[in-house]
């Protein structure tokens, strides 16, 4: 008597499908990840001069800010440095001090 022939292996499980990509038009949307966008002060960066600027007092002992503007100055110290440094420097002491007095001149 002849053996029943083999089956074939069985197909493995089909990879899951990767999720959509956040910029991809075709998906539907509410399948796009919403994401914040980039802040640039617009009330600080076209402030007329003749207007009251905004003060935060520094503790000169710890160099922290204080004040109910202290969110908006640091935001404001990102926002410039993010447009005036090279995002290959891997922490601030690698930045040239000559970049660094561009900043402090923008500020």
């Amino acid at each position: 008597m002849a053996s029943p022939p083999a089956l074939p292996p069985p197909h493995p499980p089909a990879p899951p499908a990767p999720p959509p990509h956040p910029f991809d038009t075709s998906a539907s949307p509410s399948a796009v990840k919403r994401t914040q966008k980039a802040s640039c002060l617009q009330s600080l960066s076209t402030r007329s001069i003749d207007a009251e600027r905004p003060v935060v007092h520094i503790d000169p002992a710890t160099g922290k800010a204080d004040g109910p503007h202290r969110k908006k100055l640091r935001t404001y110290f990102g926002i410039v440095v993010r447009d005036k440094v090279d995002v290959t420097y891997e922490n601030w002491k690698e930045v040239p001090t000559t970049q660094k007095d561009l900043i402090w001149e923008d500020i």
